[in-house]
């Protein structure tokens, strides 16, 4: 459902250069799989996603959602994905029906698809008791029980997920999980990032690890014990991260350096 093909991308800073963000990242997401890139702040998780989103374009490779190049299908592909990103805001002087009805027109649902979509959401996410409240009410909570309703009010098949937990207490954290896996039970496909283990550990089928724009593994949690001789997914990824910073290192050092 979703392929990754030698995603690269630099980007150019005023003051650093060039800055490589990711360098020939690839995978594959199956249908009606989860699939968690897993790695600290600034690893490439979200470049790849926005990539994969037709947000921004890659310098080089390229991604797929179903046979829709991110590149060349642009409009293709947006019609197949909902994307919730922790940057997401809502609109603070409309309630969740109306934004539910404005997005899902903008994509030229017909009304009564909106309604039938939006009953179906709000029952999903336990919405109905503040579904006709202006945001600007919110709780962070209900503010992204919103945000995911928009993204899936227009019924995609794929869903991205860019740190979907950011700045959440744990018992809203733990309840977006709960949602996720449940939009799993009912078909869809999802990627979803994050630096939090658990939630990798708790929702994921296969799990990739990307550390400075590198995917340096990529397999279900039992596939990642195996290679690391490790159990808890906190030592599989420090194993793995530190195994790889002792290799850029020892690339980088001076040649008298180097054991």
């Amino acid at each position: 459902m979703i392929r990754v093909d030698n995603l690269g991308k630099i980007f150019k800073d005023k003051k650093r250069g060039e800055v490589l963000a990711l360098q020939d990242v690839s995978f594959r997401v199956k249908e009606g799989e989860i699939f968690a890139l897993l790695g600290p702040n600034g690893a490439g998780k979200t470049t790849t996603l926005r990539i994969l989103s037709t947000l921004i374009r890659p310098t080089s490779g390229d991604a797929y959602i179903s046979q829709f190049s991110v590149q060349k299908h642009k409009e293709d592909v947006r019609k197949l994905i909902g994307v919730v990103s922790y940057e997401t805001g809502v609109y603070e002087r409309m309630t969740p029906v109306e934004i539910g009805y404005y997005f899902g027109r903008l994509n030229d649902i017909d009304d009564a698809e909106i309604g039938k979509n939006l009953e179906y959401i709000f029952h999903l996410l336990r919405m109905r008791d503040f579904v006709d409240q202006r945001t600007e009410t919110f709780s962070s909570g209900m503010k992204q029980k919103t945000v995911i309703m928009r993204a899936l009010v227009t019924n995609p098949q794929v869903l991205i997920f860019d740190e979907p937990t950011s700045g959440l207490d744990l018992l809203t954290a733990k309840n977006v999980m709960d949602y996720i896996r449940l939009l799993r039970e009912n078909g869809k496909t999802i990627l979803f990032s994050t630096h939090i283990l658990w939630e990798a550990e708790k929702l994921a089928d296969r799990i990739g690890i990307i550390h400075k724009g590198d995917l340096v593994e990529n397999g279900s949690l039992e596939v990642l014990r195996q290679k690391t001789g490790k159990r808890d997914l906190e030592e599989i990824f420090f194993s793995i991260v530190g195994a790889k910073n002792d290799l850029l290192l020892a690339t980088e050092a001076p040649r008298s350096q180097r054991v």
